[in-house]
Order: structure tokens, then sequence, then C-alpha cells
């Protein structure tokens, strides 16, 4: 039987230094983009203030992860600088909660159980600078998914979510932002 210590050890997972569960980088593209000409679109390099620019200019086209979360774990909010693809792998199917400006969030149930009469996805793409956070449905169990960040992911890009601010910016998410945010 496939279980959580058994994938960390086969597929060489390490905590995450910042979400918790564990992770492992298996793919970062050689080629290389100028991220500032992709932010820029149809705006001048001067029109845009500093701190929305990267300081690194060149970032891989793309880079994948495994991340697992067992039993209780969660993935706290937090969000990316880019576009980020979840794709669902193993175990019980992940609840992703992203936040908006609704009175209701987004919930994606990240899994495979088609048959059962629940919505699933087998994937989800999150939009650039989006706060979201995730946790396994079944706490007797443990989900391994893929993360795919276009361009590619760099952690000067993370960033975890205020609880203090989270919750002025978004107060119908209160139970949310309280279970999620560190």
């Amino acid at each position: 039987m496939i279980d959580a210590e058994l994938l960390i050890r086969k597929l060489n997972l390490r905590e995450h230094p910042y979400e918790g569960g564990y992770f492992k980088e298996i793919y970062r593209a050689t080629d290389l983009v100028l991220y500032d000409e992709l932010l820029l679109s149809n705006q001048t390099r001067s029109s845009i203030p500093k701190k929305e620019r990267f300081r690194t200019k060149t970032r891989p086209a793309s880079t994948l992860i495994y991340y697992l979360l067992n039993k209780n774990q969660i993935s706290p909010i937090h969000r990316v600088k880019n576009d980020e693809i979840w794709h669902f792998y193993l175990g019980s199917p992940l609840i992703v909660y992203v936040l908006n400006d609704e009175k209701y969030p987004t919930i994606i149930k990240l899994g495979n159980n088609l048959e059962d009469g629940e919505e699933y996805c087998l994937n989800y793409a999150i939009k650039k600078k989006s706060w979201f956070c995730a946790e396994v449905y079944n706490k007797k169990s443990f989900s391994l998914v893929g993360c795919t960040v276009s361009p590619g992911f760099d952690f000067e890009d993370f960033q975890l979510g205020n609880k203090t601010d989270l919750l002025l910016q978004y107060p119908q998410y209160t139970s949310i932002i309280e279970k999620f945010a560190k």
C-alpha cells in the first residue's frame, strides 16, 4: 500500500521551508525568459512601480515540483507572482481555497475520484498574485500533487499571507484566514 512515508522516501521529498508539507523540484526549464518583457506588455518600463518589478532579470520558462501534504498538514495562505497550475497525482483529494472579492471563495477539489458524483478537477490554474491555501480532504490520508509555475518559480516571488492584513482585506473569509494564515 502506498502511504506518505513511502512517497517521501521514494521521491526524495524534503520539508518545504515555508509552507509545510514536503516537496522536490523535478523540472526547471533551461530556456530563460526576461520577466521585464512579460511584465511590460503594452506599458513602458518607467510606468511600472519598482515594487512590481522582479529584482532578478530572468526566470526559467517554467518549473515543476512534487508537493505532498500528509493528514492534517496544510498549505498556508500564500501567493506567487506568476500563474501556478496544480496537478493531482495520488491519495486523498486536495481542497484548494482561492480568496477573491466575492462573498464566497473559489473552492477547488483536486482529485481523480470522478465517478463518485462529486465535482473534481485533475488540475487547476491559480492566477498570478492570487491568495490561496490548501488542505487534505481525508485527514487519514495524504495528497500528492504537482505544481507548475510559469515563468518559473523563485523563492523571492513567494509571499506568505499576513493574518491581520488578510482579515482586513477579506473579512468575509475570517474562518479560512484563521485556519490557514500564519
